[in-house]
């Protein structure tokens, strides 16, 4: 069954799908909650977002539930409205080289044998996943109640349920990633040898780029995504967003959703 629509055809990553999808979810909110009390919180789509979702109150977490295939405005400057968008392709193209070098640098100067260096990406790999479906859970999914927190939310991730086939503001911008990356690397350097922490840090670090190109492609391959592996994580992404956002927090993978009792039914 479609994540997107509740029927038997595969979702599409064309706009006309994306229509269908939010018509749908919009015409189950207004029956369960009533259209007049939604379209009490909505915002004026001439101003940019940012500075209207904080003043929502408790009506912002009704708007947001709600996906619109628009690609709205954001902020006023039109510096800080370019800072906001990202091409998926910048992900790779920034943090790969880093990640990389740190996998080398740990055997050419830490002596990682070579036939280690794959268990380590494993290894980091899965520790991304996990880090990966705590953030989405408890961090991008709490509700905050002040101005301020409701704002924050709508930029790290209220947006992307909002306006999910946004496709620049979609991946992880490079500025808010370097400081996760950082904080990454001093945890694991404060409690590991460098020795482990290196190579266990370039692991996570590919997970990381792996989790982004892969949540990109997600949405804008559609079923173009080879494979019943990944088709199966679309799907259970695709009913995260419009049919229940209460479970299927792991994007990448789904064995953490599995361990914790949140999967989502495909």
């Amino acid at each position: 069954v479609s994540a997107c629509s509740g029927s038997d055809e595969p979702c599409s990553n064309n706009d006309q799908a994306g229509k269908r999808m939010v018509g749908s979810t919009s015409q189950s909110a207004h029956k369960a909650q009533g259209s007049t009390k939604l379209d009490l919180a909505d915002i004026d789509p001439k101003q940019p977002v940012v500075s209207q979702v904080g003043q929502m109150g408790s009506g912002y977490w009704e708007w947001v539930a709600r996906p619109d295939t628009r690609q709205p405005r954001f902020f006023g400057p039109d510096l800080l409205e370019a800072c906001s968008k990202t091409p998926w392709w910048v992900v790779p193209l920034v943090w790969l080289p880093l990640f990389t070098s740190c996998m080398l640098q740990a055997h050419a100067t830490y002596q990682v044998h070579l036939a280690a260096l794959p268990l380590w990406l494993a290894v980091g790999t899965v520790a991304w996943q996990l880090l990966e479906y705590l953030i989405h859970r408890f961090i991008f999914h709490a509700r905050p109640t002040t101005y301020w927190g409701i704002t924050l939310h709508f930029l790290f991730h209220g947006c992307h349920h909002k306006y999910p086939m946004d496709h620049l503001r979609l991946v992880f911008p490079p500025l808010p990633a370097a400081a996760l990356v950082a904080l990454v690397y001093v945890g694991l350097h404060a409690t590991l040898p460098t020795r482990h922490a290196l190579p266990l840090f370039a692991g996570m670090g590919f997970g990381y780029v792996a989790y982004d190109c892969l949540h990109y492609a997600m949405h804008h391959l559609g079923n173009k995504l080879p494979g019943a592996a990944l088709q199966g994580l679309r799907r259970r992404h695709m009913h995260h967003h419009y049919k229940d956002t209460e479970h299927g927090f792991g994007i990448s993978c789904v064995l953490f959703d599995f361990m914790c009792g949140t999967l989502a039914v495909s």
